[in-house]
């Protein structure tokens, strides 16, 4: 009687422990994903040396909704401020980084102004800002995104939160770098663009896709 009293109670601890061990599977977090991206040059034209040569990496670890960023680049305005941002698309079956024919699409320029090339890579869905706010309301707040080196090289690195959207569908998305001191007079200028900043500092001037590694 003994036994099977210590053979029950043991059975019941057993269940018990693999009831425990299953709620604490359920409600660890999810597992981490590493995502990259090739950031290659936006193809502006050359002609009137107006061509991008910026070149870059990034990398997005993210669990859940917890998202560790970096970006590599190199070839950009030396000491000013680049805004970065993840860009997607409802319809992601369709995007990609804008090609040489966005140049005239809204202006003859021979330049492609950010929302030339929205029909390719999607509207501003995360800015990668250094501090506080990273929603697409701060998608040219300048002040607050990372400056490149007098050497032209820029490095970035947060920590941050993206929305569920964003999360779950990582691999359609793209990082694009904006900011181009075309006249090179230290700052941005030009006209104001329907967007409310200056045409050299939301030019884009580098794209690629994120894509899921692990």
């Amino acid at each position: 009687m003994v036994r099977r009293i210590s053979s029950t109670l043991l059975g019941v601890a057993m269940v018990g422990s693999l009831s425990v061990a299953g709620i604490a599977t359920a409600q660890h977090p999810a597992d981490k994903q590493v995502h990259r991206a090739t950031l290659k040059a936006v193809p502006h034209d050359p002609v009137a040396d107006r061509g991008s040569n910026v070149r870059g990496a990034a990398t997005v670890q993210l669990r859940g909704t917890r998202a560790k960023i970096a970006v590599k680049a190199g070839g950009l305005s030396p000491r000013l401020p680049h805004a970065m941002h993840i860009h997607g698309h409802d319809h992601p079956e369709v995007a990609s980084c804008p090609g040489s024919e966005r140049r005239n699409g809204i202006v003859d320029d021979g330049l492609i102004e950010t929302a030339e090339g929205l029909a390719d890579y999607g509207g501003i869905q995360v800015s990668l800002t250094r501090r506080g706010d990273t929603s697409a309301a701060s998608g040219l707040a300048l002040d607050r995104f990372q400056k490149a080196r007098s050497n032209g090289r820029l490095n970035y690195q947060r920590t941050l939160r993206v929305p569920h959207a964003v999360a779950e569908r990582l691999e359609d998305k793209h990082i694009v770098i904006h900011g181009a001191d075309l006249n090179r007079d230290g700052e941005y200028g030009g006209r104001v663009t329907a967007l409310g900043a200056p045409l050299e500092a939301e030019l884009p001037v580098a794209c690629g896709a994120l894509v899921r590694k692990r």
